[in-house]
């Protein structure tokens, strides 16, 4: 995907339809000083969802997509859950990969970008629940980390299966209630930002979406370390 892959004949812009101007003046193509702030402003990567009304991970969504560096060369690979509700409406490369694979997708997916654009650089991002990050998933995550795959894992720490009905996860708190708790959680959240750091990535953030400019470095930095160093991670509580 690239802002250059159509060309307009000079010649033919000034009878081209108000809406093809406004678009190429709004573009969030191409832009690496674009940000959060810009949103309302600039022409958005997602402009609809089917997340619950009033959802945080909506907004962490558009904050994410409004930081990415280079979002005409990125690939998000998702997972079953929320996060699958959105991804149809976004207007970025996607992978639905299955539930807790998602690391395993983007380990060979970084490997076959980087032997087919030799030189060029592709940004893979893993974007999944606590569900598929730390239960499900936690077996692939971690090795994706142990190989050093240079990629960016963010999770949407919703402490518990949101997709589902409520059911207990491994980033819920002790002592919560939920459908598969009903007495309340037996043991202590799992500390994954710092099994992460041990695991390998160089490059741990844990934040809530209360705090955009916060969100925004965040994502930057993690991307940005995975390019040329190694795994990175990102917990945004949501």
């Amino acid at each position: 995907m690239s802002k250059e892959r159509i060309t307009l004949c000079e010649d033919l812009a000034d009878i081209m339809p108000p809406e093809y101007h406004h678009l190429v003046e709004t573009a969030t193509y191409g832009k690496e000083e674009r940000g959060w702030k810009d949103i309302g402003t600039s022409k958005e990567l997602i402009e609809e969802h089917s997340l619950c009304a009033g959802c945080p991970e909506s907004i962490a969504f558009r904050y994410i997509l409004s930081s990415l560096p280079n979002p005409e060369d990125t690939v998000f690979v998702g997972s079953t859950g929320c996060t699958s509700l959105v991804f149809p409406h976004v207007a970025v490369h996607n992978i639905h990969s299955l539930f807790g694979n998602q690391n395993a997708i983007a380990s060979g997916l970084a490997r076959a970008l980087k032997s087919r654009f030799p030189g060029k650089t592709k940004d893979v991002v893993v974007l999944a629940g606590d569900g598929a990050t730390v239960d499900i998933g936690l077996d692939m995550t971690m090795q994706a980390w142990f190989r050093q795959e240079k990629f960016t894992t963010i999770c949407f720490d919703n402490e518990l299966y949101a997709n589902t009905g409520g059911q207990e996860s491994g980033l819920m708190q002790k002592g919560f209630v939920s459908k598969m708790a009903p007495v309340g959680k037996q043991f202590e959240k799992v500390r994954l930002p710092e099994i992460a750091r041990e695991a390998g990535c160089h490059y741990v953030a844990l934040l809530t979406v209360s705090k955009p400019n916060r969100v925004e470095k965040a994502i930057r930095n993690a991307i940005h370390v995975a390019r040329e160093i190694g795994p990175t991670y990102v917990q945004l509580y949501t």
